[in-house]
């Protein structure tokens, strides 16, 4: 359920000055039938819902061969629950809705003890509100310890290796672009967020490439940006990845356009989850 950019980076435009967007998209997928928009019901919510949210995870979950594909699984679940939310619905009222969520599903999971299950509570723990990730990291360990089997790739989730990161913007200061390329065994993706310092410094787009684009996209950024007045590249380290990042996530999301909504709802736990881990990294 989640998804994936393998587009190069283009140049946006907010008025005067001009402003830099990292996102090539495409159109947004509904998600009015998916069963984990109709599971945040209420706190009395039936179980036949809960079952079926459960249940979708784990078909996604089954598919996975990578870390990084079973965190797509989760960020998809993240979107199709706030597509369920009243459009007035605040940020606490959105907070409490998906941890009542994930509980739910968390719960339902350790109590079907299989090795997908297992591979869902293993995400659960490292993507998501702080309350649900340790009661999906408790709940891991409980059936790790009652002899269920891990997935080959479940031990590192949340966990790649950091390869190199990069900053480009405009040099007026309206916006800017953080990438980060990482690797789970081979399988490289880079993590993109904009920036903008117009709208309170919060993040207004977040996206993933996966494979080649990831690979290719620190020079084709680079590539693009020389060729723009008024701009700037430089390559940053793990110690600038946090503190960019961690300060971009202490103000509000403030998407604009319908893509960036989407985007945001996808991936703002699995940034979230990176600059946590960067941070690890960068002591």
């Amino acid at each position: 359920m989640g998804t994936s950019r393998n587009r190069p980076a283009r140049r946006g435009v907010t008025g005067k000055p001009p402003a830099l967007s990292v996102v090539s998209r495409n159109p947004p997928s509904g998600a009015g039938s998916d069963p984990v928009a109709g599971g945040l019901a209420r706190d009395d919510a039936p179980a036949e819902p809960i079952a079926a949210v459960t249940a979708s995870l784990l078909a996604g979950i089954a598919e996975a061969r990578s870390p990084l594909a079973a965190e797509l699984v989760l960020c998809g679940a993240f979107a199709a629950a706030e597509a369920g939310l009243p459009d007035d619905a605040d940020e606490e009222e959105r907070l409490e809705a998906l941890t009542l969520l994930l509980g739910q599903v968390i719960g339902h999971a350790q109590a079907l003890a299989s090795v997908d299950a297992l591979a869902l509570l293993r995400v659960c723990s490292v993507l998501g509100p702080a309350t649900s990730r340790a009661a999906a990291g408790e709940g891991a360990g409980q059936l790790a310890a009652a002899g269920v089997a891990d997935s080959p790739w479940a031990g590192r989730v949340g966990h790649p290796t950091m390869l190199r990161a990069w900053r480009y913007g405009d040099v007026f200061g309206a916006q800017s672009s953080v990438g980060v390329l990482f690797d789970y065994r081979g399988r490289e993706h880079a993590l993109m967020v904009l920036v903008d310092h117009l709208l309170g410094g919060g993040i207004k787009d977040c996206w993933v490439a996966e494979g080649r684009p990831a690979k290719e996209m620190r020079n084709t950024v680079a590539a693009a940006m020389a060729s723009e007045p008024d701009t700037f590249f430089e390559d940053i380290d793990a110690v600038a990845v946090a503190g960019l990042l961690g300060s971009a996530l202490t103000n509000p999301p403030c998407p604009e356009q319908a893509d960036q909504i989407e985007d945001v709802a996808n991936h703002l736990y699995l940034v979230r989850a990176r600059v946590e881990h960067v941070a690890q990294l960068a002591g």
